[in-house]
């Protein structure tokens, strides 16, 4: 008898859990959400240029993860501590100018994976009238998640 009433009770369950359709069609929705926007970007390391050199690629900055809204972007500046001079460490009046290709960058949504080169050039000349001695400069990135133009 328990066995008789355990199987019945299985088949009620059993027809209760499915939806039945008779006729027509019935639709569902899928979905997902990611509740805040989400961003990751990889900046090239320190790097000597070798002297004399006159192009040079610097490094990428590479979207690692750009889970973004649709109409927003992340936008990547790049400033310089000496105004894109390299300075000589003894003495600050002896620089060497240098200019910065790519330096504004920007990604949008699916832009994973997505590499931005980074490319230094010093004149012929510059080089030319440098003291000796190590030169440096420090580059700042700055990103800024703002509406896509």
């Amino acid at each position: 008898m328990k066995k008789f009433f355990s199987v019945g009770l299985a088949i009620v369950m059993l027809i209760l859990c499915v939806t039945p359709v008779f006729a027509g069609s019935q639709s569902m929705e899928i979905s997902t959400k990611a509740d805040r926007a989400e961003y990751e970007l990889t900046y090239p390391a320190d790097i000597e240029i070798p002297w004399q050199t006159t192009a040079i690629d610097i490094g990428e900055v590479t979207a690692t993860k750009m889970l973004i809204e649709p109409d927003k972007m992340v936008k990547v500046s790049v400033s310089s501590q000496n105004n894109y001079n390299l300075v000589n460490e003894k003495d600050s009046e002896k620089t060497i100018a240098y200019s910065l290709l790519s330096g504004n960058i920007s990604f949008f949504p699916g832009d994973y994976g997505e590499s931005f080169t980074l490319s230094v050039e010093v004149e012929d000349n510059e080089w030319l009238h440098a003291a000796s001695g190590k030169h440096s400069d420090i580059l700042t990135f700055t990103a800024e998640y703002t509406d896509a133009v």
